[in-house]
């Protein structure tokens, strides 16, 4: 018996299967919600959440080009922003539903058939000079609506919109925290110097913070986002300045004679860790946010510098050449239990901590430029996550699952993002020669 298959027959049969076999997954993904952080860590191992992403649209309909404009806008930077928090698989329709997807005309059996576990629909309004956007979320497998909220904004400022739905449907459906409303300061020649600047966590809305005319480089964020500790020359000395976004403006922190340098604010806001050399060779120490030393962490001959914190504000690394060449140390923060972290390569530096405490990650140098590696807290299983250009200043976001860095492997440093694993490198459309880029916590 021959067996002739319609394509509505074919995709009934294989929709049934889909549903069985999704089904299984829909009990899996509520049994395991709560796990979804240890398996995004665990590597190739992990289950992502398989969400559709319906286009925006009006109850009454398009009104305007600006309004459908604006749906498309707002639906590519929810559908980014998902994709980005590494917890979901965003599906797409197919050549084959593009028609009826275009229309609307997709019902839940056809996003059973694509893979979707969840339905994700927005729809919005005009009100006044703002708009009210309504998200729900659907439980594709019991037909049940298991998220609805309004968020109220300006169509000018739709991409913050979209980030705030973003963030409101992944602890929603995860209970976890994404990098939506953090930002990245970074230093770059754009304006023909070096200077500060600040951009979004996705690289839109760069913003030149400072405008000293001279040499500003080696940017870190406080603990609350709404400073920045840098170093700059512009006294003619290697002097650390703070910038505060709310006042707009800049005032020295600390400029004692020789290299004031690298400082690192404290997750618990207590201490700025910076590279001091009042001693005569570079050591690291403790200021308060006055910039009065507190104490000296490192004693030794050679150069100590670029600390950076653990998430509990108790154990600190850093780069020193003590043995011959740098490498990576790790001390408490009294500077006691001095131990080394990196012994393969022969010149490592620029370490940044992970908020999740687990993992370091630095710039190695190799024959060809540096590479940017990660390494458990105990000095195991590095792990090297570029190979093309000279890759250096890995910082990790505010969730521990991203790291921006900068790259030449398109001629001109650049800002680049990547998973924590090294996979979905992306380069962030900062302009300039990008530097030392670093990862704020979530400000809203």
């Amino acid at each position: 018996m021959i067996g002739i298959y319609s394509p509505g027959i074919m995709k009934r049969v294989i929709t049934s299967l889909s549903l069985i076999i999704m089904s299984m997954s829909s009990i899996l993904y509520a049994q395991g919600r709560s796990d979804i952080r240890t398996r995004i860590t665990a590597g190739p191992t992990i289950e992502l959440l398989s969400v559709a992403v319906e286009n925006f649209r009006m109850p009454s309909g398009f009104a305007s080009p600006d309004d459908s404009v604006l749906a498309v806008n707002m639906y590519g930077v929810l559908k980014s922003d998902l994709q980005f928090s590494l917890y979901f698989n965003v599906v797409e329709a197919d050549s084959a539903f593009i028609a009826d997807f275009a229309k609307g005309h997709m019902n839940l059996d056809d996003w059973i058939y694509l893979g979707a576990q969840m339905l994700i629909s927005g729809r919005f309004e005009r009100e006044g000079d703002g708009i009210l956007v309504t998200a729900d979320v659907t439980d594709i497998f019991r037909n049940k609506n298991v998220y609805s909220h309004d968020f109220v904004g300006e169509p000018q400022n739709y991409r913050y919109l979209m980030h705030r739905v973003a963030s409101d449907i992944l602890y929603n459906l995860t209970g976890e925290q994404g990098p939506f409303f953090s930002k990245i300061v970074y230093s770059s020649d754009a304006s023909g110097v070096r200077e500060i600047y600040v951009c979004d966590f996705d690289g839109y809305a760069p913003i030149q913070v400072t405008h000293d005319n001279s040499i500003d480089i080696l940017p870190s964020w406080a603990n609350d986002g709404r400073q920045i500790f840098f170093t700059g020359y512009k006294n003619g000395n290697p002097d650390l300045f703070v910038y505060d976004l709310n006042l707009g403006k800049n005032h020295v922190f600390s400029a004692r004679s020789g290299i004031n340098m690298c400082a690192a604010p404290s997750p618990d806001g207590k201490y700025v860790a910076s590279a001091l050399s009042i001693g005569g060779d570079t050591e690291i120490y403790l200021l308060d946010y006055s910039g009065r030393i507190l104490k000296r962490v490192t004693f030794s001959k050679m150069i100590d510098t670029s600390p950076t914190w653990s998430p509990s504000s108790r154990e600190i690394a850093f780069t020193s050449d003590r043995t011959g060449s740098p490498q990576i140390y790790i001390t408490d923060s009294d500077g006691l239990n001095m131990r080394r972290l990196t012994f393969q390569g022969d010149y490592n530096d620029q370490a940044s901590w992970s908020p999740r405490g687990d993992l370091i990650a630095y710039a190695s140098r190799e024959r060809d430029g540096f590479q940017i590696y990660t390494i458990d807290i105990t000095g195991q299983f590095p792990k090297r996550l570029t190979d093309v250009g000279s890759n250096e200043a890995p910082s990790w976001s505010p969730d521990g699952l991203h790291l921006v860095y900068s790259s030449n492997v398109t001629g001109q440093y650049k800002l680049m993002v990547m998973d924590y694993d090294g996979n979905n490198r992306r380069q962030l459309s900062a302009p300039g020669d990008c530097k030392t880029p670093e990862w704020s916590q979530n400000v809203k």
